[in-house]
């Protein structure tokens, strides 16, 4: 049983604010999803089984391994913002297909007003850039991913 996607959630409630509705419901033969609008607080009620948890994050681990089989990825080390450049007036430090090399740095993350540089740790070729620029970043998140 596949759960309703978060981001489908976000643009239901969305709908909601923006048309001024303060309750939706959706059934389907497995699942079900009732969101009721406080204010601009919406309350998320929606059915949901421990069974149904776990094949959710398994099915999205596999799918997650198989698209990143010959990739490593590039965490992040600690929490703060993230930035692709040295200055906003700056090019970027790397941009997907670029070739890096072990010890380049590859972005900036702003921690308590603090500038400290990620460097690689692998050499390879940028595949992907998963956080914009000036977003934040999680301890353990993937920054990047290097194609070796």
């Amino acid at each position: 049983m596949k759960e309703f996607e978060s981001n489908y959630i976000e643009k239901l409630i969305d709908i909601m604010k923006n048309n001024e509705l303060t309750e939706v419901t959706l059934e389907d033969a497995d699942k079900s999803l009732y969101i009721k609008s406080n204010g601009f607080k919406p309350v998320i009620k929606e059915k949901i089984t421990e069974e149904s948890i776990q094949e959710t994050v398994v099915e999205e681990i596999e799918e997650q391994v198989e698209e990143k089989k010959n990739l490593v990825p590039i965490v992040s080390n600690m929490i703060g913002l993230f930035y692709s450049k040295p200055s906003p007036t700056e090019k970027p430090f790397v941009q997907v297909g670029d070739e890096i090399k072990e010890g380049q740095v590859v972005c900036i993350i702003e921690t308590i007003k603090l500038m400290n540089k990620i460097t690689s740790d692998i050499s390879g070729k940028i595949a992907e850039i998963c956080i914009e620029d000036g977003k934040p970043v999680e301890y353990g998140q993937v920054i990047m991913y290097v194609e070796q």
